[in-house]
């Protein structure tokens, strides 16, 4: 198992994130953003029902990290995780401590955007255009990604997610891992 790796990231609450955010509690880590018209909310919506199943927020955390900083400031993603569940953190910071992050669990994404009425693909890290304005596509991969009380990268679900499934996988793995 490998230990997630030290980042520049901070949460919305304006928090720098450690290798401490791990210690002592499960947690899941999932990619998004905020504008995202369909996969993102509906995913969210089953992740705060894993929050409210766990009960107790120091038993299971969830991270929603961004992959599109630009759009979504802290306030934006603040505003956007806390409309799921007041306690599932969201996490943003620079492209490319993003994309070290996206790497280190296997999650891609790639944003693209029409500038001079052609296509442009910005790959994982790099920061978009300044001239690229609000309108971009964001395509990212869909897994959950599990890291134990340790800070160490133990599994990975992949879509689609049954939340009453996935709970009981989850209470697995915590069970096998005492």
């Amino acid at each position: 198992m490998q230990s997630v790796p030290e980042l520049s990231l901070e949460t919305h609450k304006g928090d720098l994130l450690s290798h401490s955010i791990w210690a002592g509690r499960w947690s899941l880590v999932f990619f998004g953003f905020g504008s995202c018209p369909d996969y993102c909310p509906l995913e969210l919506q089953k992740l705060a029902g894993l929050m409210r199943r766990a009960g107790d927020p120091e038993q299971l955390q969830i991270l929603f990290v961004t992959v599109d900083p630009e759009r979504d400031t802290r306030d934006k993603l603040a505003a956007y995780v806390g409309f799921f569940h007041p306690h599932i953190l969201g996490v943003r910071g620079p492209n490319s401590e993003l994309a070290r992050l996206a790497s280190f669990f296997g999650a891609s994404y790639e944003r693209s955007v029409i500038i001079d009425k052609r296509l442009l693909s910005v790959p994982a890290g790099i920061d978009m255009p300044e001239n690229a304005g609000p309108a971009y596509q964001v395509n990212h991969s869909n897994q959950l990604f599990m890291v134990n009380p340790r800070g160490e990268f133990v599994a990975y679900f992949s879509p689609p997610y049954e939340p009453d499934l996935l709970w009981q996988d989850i209470q697995n793995l915590m069970a096998h891992a005492r």
